[in-house]
């Protein structure tokens, strides 16, 4: 298929594209809304991969723009998102997108949901008695890629994780509850990706408590906090492995 995947963290975007190039795909990569936009009234797409949480136009809004294009009705859209929250989960229904796909991107859902075996909208939340690592998230980047390039996207992945995990921690300190929260759904996105599992279930947890107002999320950020550093490590093993 001809794909246009539309994501702002470089990470997440690389694998992404990694994974569909080596499946066969033939892929436009953009980093946020209005190019997006753009690049669906120039080209047209078997598919648009959608993240939520674009720069310069958010992803549901984006979705708006192309549906009103001459050929915006054609496209299959799909949302990407990592959010675990109600408001989040109600922008990808009704912004005229055709399924919703929660981060990590795994090409046997989407196959799955193109497919029509699995419908668009959230996945049922992951348990807390998951392991906290899924080996077979960089097994299978290992299987399509050359290892010098799992172990450069470990490494990036590793290095953005570190800057999440600080701005997170700053906005906490300021009470900076919306700031918190973009940077709780980037590690929860970022980290799915490449397996750490534990992480992404917790800063999903987070994000949804600092979307309520009356809450005090310390609990959960300390979580956050002691599930990264378990992270760094992983991801830290995986890239000396080679």
């Amino acid at each position: 298929m001809h794909i246009l995947l539309a994501e702002d963290e470089t990470v997440t975007r690389l694998a992404a594209r990694a994974l569909l190039e080596r499946a066969g795909h033939r892929v436009v990569a953009v980093e946020d809304g209005p190019a997006a936009v753009a690049a669906a009234a120039e080209s047209a797409f078997d598919l648009i991969l959608m993240d939520l949480g674009l720069p310069g136009l958010p992803g549901d809004e984006a979705v708006r723009a192309i549906r009103r294009q001459p050929n915006g009705t054609a496209p299959r859209i799909l949302m990407l998102t990592a959010s675990a929250t109600a408001e989040g989960q109600d922008r990808c229904a009704v912004c005229g997108a055709d399924g919703t796909l929660i981060k990590p991107l795994r090409l046997d859902t989407l196959s799955a949901t193109l497919d029509g075996s699995r419908g668009g909208g959230a996945p049922a939340s992951m348990s807390a008695t998951e392991p906290a690592f899924d080996e077979g998230a960089i097994r299978t980047m290992r299987e399509m890629l050359p290892a010098a390039r799992v172990a450069e996207l470990i490494g990036k992945t590793a290095a953005v994780l570190r800057q999440h995990g600080q701005a997170l921690d700053e906005a906490l300190g300021r009470g900076d509850r919306a700031t918190a929260g973009a940077m709780a759904h980037k590690i929860a996105g970022v980290s799915g990706q490449y397996g750490c599992v534990a992480l992404r279930r917790s800063a999903r947890a987070l994000e949804a408590e600092l979307e309520q107002p009356n809450t005090v999320p310390a609990r959960r950020a300390d979580e956050v906090t002691g599930m990264l550093a378990a992270a760094l490590e992983f991801l830290e093993r995986s890239a000396a492995r080679g």
